[in-house]
């Protein structure tokens, strides 16, 4: 029968650091590749389609792995309730951003003489990037509670047990 090595917790606890920290630069230089390959490149959505779902399988991997462990998402409760909001809004000025300057690139002559109708899709796109973002969100807010709850409730009734 093999040994099984025994590892001190601080050197454990280290080595899922440096593993969630390489995740977070690994998420990163994904999301940034995508405008980079869209704006500087002018690349067909195929060649960036790769970095697009891995970015997008991580994301769900993650939230369902917290919600299936109970652990919070958003973070303490005052906290919580702002966080869909301020992430609806940060995903809305990014997807403008990117929209506005992929838009504005491409069609840079049409909007020379009428910068309003380019402005009204600007705010299109912000409103629309900002509830489809806040929908999800604050859905995802909606399990992890609900999830907390019933760990909660499970932990009151095996201490009533005993």
């Amino acid at each position: 029968m093999r040994k099984k090595k025994l590892q001190d917790e601080r050197v454990s606890l280290q080595r899922r650091r440096i593993n969630s920290e390489a995740c977070v630069i690994l998420m990163t230089v994904l999301l940034a590749s995508i405008p980079i390959q869209i704006l500087l490149f002018n690349a067909p959505f195929e060649q960036f389609a790769v970095e697009l779902i891995c970015v997008f399988a991580i994301c769900i991997y993650l939230i369902i792995r917290h919600i299936m462990l109970g652990l919070d998402i958003f973070g303490e409760e005052k906290q919580a309730q702002r966080v869909p909001v301020i992430n609806s809004i940060a995903i809305g000025i990014g997807v403008t951003l990117i929209n506005g300057i992929f838009s504005y690139s491409k069609y840079a002559e049409q909007y020379q003489d009428n910068i309003g109708s380019f402005i009204a899709t600007l705010v299109i796109t912000f409103i629309s990037a900002g509830v489809g973002a806040f929908i999800p969100l604050s859905f995802i807010g909606y399990l992890n509670k609900k999830k907390q709850a019933k760990i909660h409730r499970q932990l009151e009734e095996y201490e009533q047990q005993d």
